[in-house]
Order: structure tokens, then C-alpha cells, then sequence
């Protein structure tokens, strides 16, 4: 059908459209069967892709042109602020200034935090590895005093 409209597609490309889409909707209405590995497409959403294709082929009958090689670029002038972001207005900078002191501030307590949570933990490991062999120790010995004689 698509040959014979003038819309020659792979094959490849036909069962791409039977595939959903990154939104989960299919291209062509279609059902796969597994038994035979063959989709079984519906005529009308056939129909309706390849109108969308004669569609497309008429809006761009030919590929853009693209700029000749070698062609002279405009050099474009830019200001030291431009280039900086920051205007020169002291009290703009100053503002800035604060907050990347408050910013500091703020990664080092979080470090601190951080490296108490870590202390922590490992000290909770350690107190669960000693208990662990402790009941190991008890249980051995349950073991052997209820073992028959």
C-alpha cells in the first residue's frame, strides 16, 4: 500500500510504527501475534499514515540548503558585564557575596552532620558485630547442654 502510493518505507520502519512510542501510542493501529511474529495492521491507519507522509513530502519537497563553506561570520563585541553576568552595582555584588558566604556556611554544617552520621554508624556496626558473637557464643552453648548425653 505504501508502494503503490508513492510512500515507499522499509519494512523496518513499518514495524517501528506498530511499536508504541516514548507516550506509550502506536503510529499504525496494529496486533502482534505471537504465534506467527507477524503484526496485523488495520487498512485505515495505513490510510491515515500515509497521508501523513504525502503531507510531510509536500511541506519539504528538498533538504534546506545549508550556508556556503567558509562563509564570513560577524565578530560580536561583548561587554565586561555581559560576558561576567553581574551588572556593577555594589550592592548587587554584595548581595552575591552574602550568599555564597551563607552557601559555605551551609556545605560545611552539612559536612559536619555528615561525618557525626558516619562516626555513628560505625560504632552501631561494631556494637551489632559484638553482640551477633555474643549470641553465636550463647547459642553454642545451649547447644551443647541440650545435646543428648
Amino acid at each position: 500500500m505504501f508502494e503503490t502510493a508513492g510512500v515507499a518505507r522499509t519494512e523496518r520502519s513499518v514495524i517501528n510504527w506498530c511499536q508504541p512510542n516514548r507516550q506509550g501510542i502506536t503510529r499504525l493501529d496494529s496486533y502482534y501475534d505471537p504465534n506467527e511474529r507477524k503484526y496485523y495492521i488495520t487498512p485505515q491507519s495505513v490510510e491515515a499514515v500515509i497521508q501523513e507522509e504525502v503531507q510531510r513530502a509536500k511541506k519539504s519537497p528538498e533538504m534546506p540548503t545549508s550556508e556556503d563553506f567558509r562563509s564570513p561570520v560577524a565578530h560580536v563585541k561583548h561587554t565586561r558585564t555581559a560576558a561576567t553576568g553581574v551588572a556593577s552595582d555594589p550592592q548587587r555584588i554584595q548581595e552575591l557575596e552574602r550568599e555564597n558566604f551563607d552557601l559555605k556556611i551551609t556545605n560545611r554544617a552539612k559536612e559536619i552532620v555528615i561525618e557525626r552520621m558516619q562516626k555513628e554508624r560505625d560504632g552501631l556496626i561494631e556494637k551489632l558485630l559484638v553482640s551477633s558473637r555474643t549470641v553465636g557464643q550463647l547459642e553454642t552453648k545451649l547447644n551443647r547442654l541440650e545435646a543428648p548425653k
